[in-house]
């Protein structure tokens, strides 16, 4: 009798210690799965390649920017991408909750249509100086470790004015910028953009989404323009005009940072 009730015991214990490992396993999140290109700018074709450390997980992704859900495309191999693409990424697994979404986005440059030389005025400010505004037509991306990669710029003024001298008579139909968003440090995206030739505008872009709380990020901000043949631009930049009242910082001029520049 006694043999009897030891071995129920430990059966229900042992039921119990089971039933707590799955439970903790189900509430276990995977890591986001890492994510390598040969390069974020190119004028070919550039290579992803995910990284998969767990047996048995499975990579879905897009390349368009759309939201990753069960019906995306599932990764097996490298991926060989000819165009500009925003790509997006879950790892899954039936042991584990899905990871956080991570995205990345790779630009398609046009040589002959490169920018051949930068002035900026404002200067950036001298504990963000990068590499000047020689650093933002290098074809280089900063990453988020803004503190240790060179290549930011930082402000913290209204507006930043870049006077692009072009290769030849480029023909235009988009400026891109690259900014970075680090809002515990007080770094915004900026509030808009304008694009003019010879004093005239011919492009715009409003950013609101600049206001709202968001996860550190380095992205491409794009403005479209008249499509035409240009020598000269000018690319005036403005940070918002002040941070959210969300934030701690708020009602006080927000760090704008840049790193690229880039026309299409």
């Amino acid at each position: 009798m006694m043999k009897r009730i030891i071995f129920s015991l430990v059966v229900m214990l042992f039921c119990k210690v089971g039933i707590s490992q799955n439970a903790a396993t189900e509430m276990f999140q995977l890591a986001s799965p890492k994510m390598k290109v040969s390069a974020v700018f190119f004028d070919s074709f550039t290579t992803l390649e995910f990284v998969k450390d767990l047996p048995n997980s499975i990579i879905k992704y897009s390349l368009d920017g759309s939201e990753v859900n069960q019906d995306s495309k599932v990764y097996n191999e490298p991926l060989k991408i000819a165009e500009s693409a925003v790509i997006r990424a879950i790892m899954y697994h039936s042991d584990y909750l899905e990871s956080d979404e991570v995205q990345l986005e790779v630009v398609k440059i046009v040589k002959e249509h490169a920018i051949k030389s930068l002035v900026l005025n404002p200067q950036p400010s001298e504990k963000y100086s990068g590499l000047g505004a020689s650093g933002l037509i290098d074809l280089k991306k900063g990453n988020a470790q803004f503190g240790v990669d060179k290549q930011w710029l930082g402000y913290q003024t209204d507006s930043v004015l870049a006077t692009l001298q072009l290769e030849k008579n480029s023909e235009v139909s988009k400026v891109v910028l690259s900014a970075l968003t680090n809002q515990s440090n007080w770094i915004f995206a900026p509030g808009k953009i304008e694009v003019f030739y010879d004093g005239e505008l011919i492009g715009t872009e409003t950013y609101s989404n600049s206001k709202i709380e968001a996860s550190n990020s380095a992205a491409f901000l794009t403005v479209p323009v008249v499509k035409g043949a240009y020598k000269t631009l000018d690319v005036v930049i403005y940070s918002l005009s002040e941070i959210p009242e969300w934030h701690q910082g708020k009602g006080t001029t927000p760090w704008l940072f840049i790193d690229e520049i880039i026309i299409q």
